[in-house]
C-alpha cells in the first residue's frame, strides 16, 4: 500500500450495498488493512448478482462480476464466514480480538441478536473502535427498520425538493446521494474513534446513523422552515439567488444525440464573463438591466430565454470553455463514459486500470485524495468470496486442515449457490 496514513490498522467490515463497503474502502486506500467478512451462504444485497443479467461480460460467476462491487470493496481482503455457526462465530472472536476497528452495516439490533453486541465485544477487545452504521441509528423508535439510500432521503425531505416544479411527487432520479454522505461520514468516524483511543487507551462504540449524517447536507431546508416559515419547493436547475443558474440546451452532436450546457453567475463579474462569451457583453454594462444581481433575479425568465437562444447553435463543450476562460461558470453535460476522456482527470491519472481475474482488464474511479509524498494506488482489485479465507485465518492462528474443516462444514465459504 502505498498510502500510508493508516498503516498497521486492522479493520473488520461487515457491510453491504454502497455507503459502508465505499467508506471502508477509503480507509484502505489510505493504507489500513481491511478485511471484509462477507455474508456466508447467503449473498450480501446488490452486489453480488447470482443472474447473468445483473453481471458484467465476461468469465467466471456473476457475482464476482457486479460493478457496484468492484467499485466498493478494493484495496480489501475478502474472507467469506458464517457467524451464525459455531465455527463462524469462533473466527469472529479472533477476528474481533485482533482488530483496532469493526465497521456494522445492519439494521439496529441485528449484531446484538448475533451475540455481537458492543457490550461483547469490547470484552475480548478493550481497545476495539466499534462503528454501527444503521440507517436510522441505534436506537429510537426506528430501531430495527431496514433501509435503502431511497428510504433516508424520502424521510428526511429531500425527495420532495429533487425534480422540477410541479412534477410527481415519484419522478426522481435513482441515484441517491446518502450513500455517498455514509461512506465520507463513515471514514471521519472511525479516524475520530481511533484519536480518542491515543488519548484514553481504550476504544470506544460509535453510533454513526446514515440519516444523520445526510441531514447535515440540507441545513437550508429546515432552517426555512424554523426561521422563515417557508416551505422550500422543488426547484429544477435554478437556484432561488442566482440568475443565471440553469441547464440550456446546445446543437445536437454529431451523432444526432442531445447536447446541452450549465451556466451560472453568481455575481457581476462572472455575469459578465458568461455575456462576453455570449457576444453580448452590454447585458454587463450599466444601465442595461441585467448588468446588476437584482436586476437579473426579476428578470430571471428573460435571461433564460436570452441564454438559450445564445447556445442553441453552439457546441456544448467549446460554450462551457469560452465562459470559463471568461471568468464566468460553464460546463458541458456529459454521459458517464465522458468520465473516461476527461482531460482534466487525466492530466491528474485519477482513472485506475485494474485487473481482476474473471472481469479482465477494467478502468475504474480513482481516489477521494492525493496525499503527498504518497502516492494513490489500487493495490487490490475487489476480492473473490473468500479470497483471503485461508490467509487471514492463518493469521489468526488457524492450520490448514482447520481451515479446510470450516470450509467442508459450511463455516467458511468460497462460493455461492446458484
Amino acid at each position: 500500500m502505498s498510502t500510508t496514513l493508516l498503516r498497521g490498522v486492522r479493520i473488520v467490515e461487515m457491510t453491504e450495498v454502497w455507503a459502508g463497503p465505499m467508506g471502508s474502502s477509503l480507509l484502505g486506500d489510505l493504507g489500513a488493512d481491511v478485511i471484509r467478512l462477507e455474508s456466508f451462504p447467503r449473498p450480501p444485497a446488490i452486489s453480488r448478482p447470482l443472474r447473468e443479467g445483473n453481471a458484467a461480460p465476461g468469465d467466471g460467476p456473476p457475482y464476482e462480476r457486479a460493478g457496484s462491487h468492484h467499485m466498493a470493496n478494493r484495496n480489501k481482503r475478502n474472507v467469506a464466514v458464517n457467524i451464525r455457526t459455531e465455527g463462524g462465530a469462533e473466527v469472529m472472536r479472533r477476528l474481533v480480538a485482533s482488530a483496532d476497528v469493526l465497521i456494522e452495516g445492519y439494521s439496529a439490533g441485528t449484531i446484538e441478536g448475533l451475540g455481537f453486541g458492543w457490550e461483547q465485544l469490547r470484552q475480548l477487545n478493550p481497545r476495539l473502535v466499534m462503528v454501527s452504521m444503521p440507517g436510522w441509528g441505534v436506537a429510537g423508535p426506528y430501531r430495527g427498520y431496514a433501509t435503502l439510500g431511497s428510504g433516508l432521503e424520502a424521510t428526511l425531505g429531500h425527495m420532495a425538493i429533487r425534480g422540477y416544479p410541479g412534477g410527481a411527487a415519484e419522478q426522481v432520479p435513482s441515484m441517491f446521494h446518502t450513500d455517498a454522505t455514509g461512506a465520507v461520514a463513515l471514514v471521519t468516524a472511525v479516524v475520530a474513534g481511533l484519536m480518542r483511543r491515543e488519548d484514553t487507551g481504550e476504544g470506544c462504540f460509535i453510533d454513526l446513523a446514515q440519516s444523520e449524517a445526510f441531514a447535515w447536507q440540507l441545513p437550508a431546508l429546515q432552517a426555512e422552515w424554523t426561521m422563515n416559515r417557508r416551505v422550500p419547493g422543488r426547484l429544477g436547475n435554478a437556484e432561488p439567488h442566482v440568475v443565471p443558474h440553469g441547464c440550456y440546451r446546445a446543437a445536437s452532436g454529431e451523432a444526432g444525440d442531445e447536447s446541452w450546457v450549465v451556466i451560472a453567475a453568481e455575481n457581476d463579474a462572472q455575469w459578465a464573463g458568461v455575456a462576453t462569451a455570449l457576444g453580448h457583453p452590454e447585458w454587463a454594462r450599466a444601465p442595461h438591466p441585467w448588468a446588476s444581481v437584482v436586476g437579473r433575479l426579476r428578470a430571471r425568465t428573460e435571461v433564460d430565454r436570452a441564454i438559450a437562444e445564445g447556445v442553441a447553435t453552439g457546441v456544448a463543450e467549446e460554450i462551457a470553455t469560452t465562459i470559463s476562460e471568461a471568468g464566468g461558470i460553464g460546463a458541458p453535460v456529459i454521459a458517464h463514459v465522458g468520465l473516461m476522456t476527461s482531460p482534466q482527470l487525466a492530466a491528474r491519472g485519477w482513472l485506475q486500470t485494474v485487473s481482476h481475474r474473471y472481469a479482465g482488464v477494467q478502468q475504474l474511479a480513482g481516489f477521494l485524495w492525493q496525499i503527498a509524498p504518497d502516492a494513490p494506488s489500487w493495490d487490490r482489485a475487489c476480492g473473490l468470496v473468500g479470497e483471503h479465507n485461508a490467509e487471514v485465518l492463518a493469521e489468526l492462528g488457524y492450520a490448514a486442515p482447520e481451515v479446510e474443516r470450516l470450509l467442508g462444514n459450511g463455516a467458511i465459504g468460497n462460493r455461492y449457490g446458484e
